[in-house]
């Protein structure tokens, strides 16, 4: 599969082969977690990064538990006895959740922790354990009986709550592994424990004659779902990558990513379903890995030094933006710190949002107005183009920040140094956005006029949190929508090769689309 995915790669995208390459050996060598936290790599901020195999961190950890847990076991079964064994168990259980619960106090663990086999190995101890106590399991079903309460209603209220954590746990909140993982895991290791006892004591049975439609359907599904947890971050990857530069609608593309990875998976599963030499496979697979990986040297990457320009000049505007802050903070004011005077001055005429003909007018307008912006390495990008305009601007940039933390941001602006005359926010790139952040934002905003710039990226989140920022400037007054979408969508040569971010022509145009929101803003 792995070469399978480079080789398509490698005919399809040099972008997406050249981010897969890298991480092929960690991954054909099970140590692809490892690999991750040693590069600081995070599962959550992916944004303009095209690595088929990302999700190959879990099989990798899988491994890794294996190793571990044979060990254990080979040592422990000298001993043969089975308190001391829960004792083990237990003792590599406890520790571990210490580990993670003691490292969710900073921010900066998350991907130690989410990586991490020594934080994550306590589910496999607690799953053994599960098997060690199941005689003590066995009483549930007992108590389940006294009160004549049907076993399948515990098992369906086990599965709603292994369902209902993904709609709501978020993986980058701290308390996700401080409090709700290990409570998770504890009902994981209840609800295996009860089917394995039900099943063994006929409680429930598979009969595949009786399961009707709707179970068929979950029994075909399971029997392949190795195989499409493998398939399905490969093709999201791809489609991720070309729908980046189309306008289509983002359920195109799960229509054919679901078509894609049902093709691929039952492929896949009745091929590993048939005899063959493993040995051979393997070796085979890490000789053309390797040949693979030597090519990549010789064979250019197109994005790689159009990155490291990108790199470069983020890091560049971060150390002009300190300098020009303070500049900003160092002017003498004749307005009060928490509220500045917005400008009487009205535009005399409203143009198209894409109208980039400024006047003499206009631009003298922007020149005296001030604007307090937040944002991510988006905006730090586009912060020279900005400040051409707009000099008094007050910018606060992070890459990888979300729409979540936009009010505590903007929060701490307000206090310690006042707000401008206009709000800007740009955090969309990053995924995680709700109505209340938006709303928290323009509350903070005391009254100001609040520009919301919507997304061009290629994730799944893009069409979600467009659509969101769109209603709620449509239903909030002083909340206004700077549409980068609508003009640079599909337009690859605005982009760098992240498809994310803007090129020096791109910057200009969403500097522009920002400066024309705001004059419109503020026509007669």
């Amino acid at each position: 599969m792995l070469v399978i995915s480079l080789l398509a790669s490698l005919f399809l995208s040099k972008v997406v082969f050249h981010d897969s390459i890298k991480s092929s050996i960690p991954v054909a060598l099970s140590y692809q977690n490892i690999y991750q936290i040693i590069k600081g790599g995070s599962y959550f901020t992916k944004n303009g990064y095209f690595s088929l195999f990302t999700h190959f961190w879990y099989i990798s950890m899988q491994v890794q538990f294996i190793i571990i847990f044979y060990l254990i076991n080979y040592l422990i079964n000298k001993i043969n006895n089975k308190n001391v064994r829960i004792f083990i168990f237990t003792l590599f259980s406890t520790l571990s959740l210490i580990l993670m619960i003691s490292l969710s106090f900073d921010e900066n663990n998350i991907s130690r922790i989410y990586y991490g086999v020594d934080t994550r190995i306590n589910a496999l101890f607690i799953g053994a354990l599960a098997y060690l106590l199941v005689d003590n399991i066995y009483k549930i079903i007992s108590f389940i009986k006294e009160k004549n309460i049907k076993e399948k209603y515990v098992l369906y209220g086990l599965g709603f709550l292994t369902i209902i954590v993904y709609f709501f746990v978020q993986g980058e909140s701290l308390y996700t592994y401080r409090i709700i993982m290990p409570i998770y895991t504890l009902v994981q290791a209840l609800l295996i424990g009860l089917l394995f006892l039900y099943e063994k004591n006929n409680i429930i049975h598979i009969n595949k004659k009786e399961m009707g439609i709707f179970k068929t359907f979950i029994y075909y599904i399971g029997l392949r779902s190795y195989y499409i947890y493998m398939w399905q971050y490969v093709v999201n990857t791809f489609i991720s990558y070309f729908f980046a530069s189309t306008t289509l609608p983002r359920l195109y593309a799960y229509l054919l990513e679901i078509v894609l990875v049902i093709i691929l998976s039952e492929i896949t599963f009745i091929i590993f379903n048939r005899k063959f030499d493993l040995k051979k496979y393997f070796l085979a697979t890490i000789i053309l890995l390797i040949l693979l990986n030597v090519a990549s040297i010789f064979l250019p990457n197109p994005k790689e030094k159009d990155m490291k320009n990108l790199e470069k000049r983020i890091s560049e505007n971060k150390e002009n933006i300190e300098k020009n802050n303070k500049k900003y903070i160092n002017k003498d004011k004749n307005t009060e710190k928490t509220k500045e005077k917005l400008p009487n001055k009205k535009i005399s005429k409203k143009k198209a949002y894409d109208d980039f003909d400024f006047t003499n007018e206009e631009k003298e307008f922007l020149k005296n107005i001030s604007i307090t912006a937040v944002g991510d390495s988006v905006l730090i990008n586009i912060d020279p183009f900005l400040r051409e305009f707009s000099p008094n601007l007050y910018l606060d940039g992070e890459v990888g920040r979300q729409m979540t933390d936009g009010p505590g941001v903007l929060q701490a602006i307000k206090n310690s140094k006042g707000l401008g005359d206009v709000i800007l926010i740009s955090l969309g790139s990053n995924g995680s956005l709700t109505d209340q952040n938006m709303i928290d934002i323009l509350n903070i905003a005391d009254g100001r006029k609040v520009f919301f710039v919507n997304t061009v990226n290629s994730q799944s989140w893009e069409e979600s949190i467009n659509g969101r920022i769109k209603k709620f400037c449509d239903q909030n007054k002083n909340a206004y929508m700077v549409d980068w979408y609508k003009f640079a969508k599909g337009k690859t040569n605005l982009f760098a090769k992240d498809m994310v971010h803007p090129e020096i022509e791109g910057s200009k145009i969403y500097r522009n689309l920002i400066e024309r929101a705001i004059l419109n803003s503020y026509t007669k």
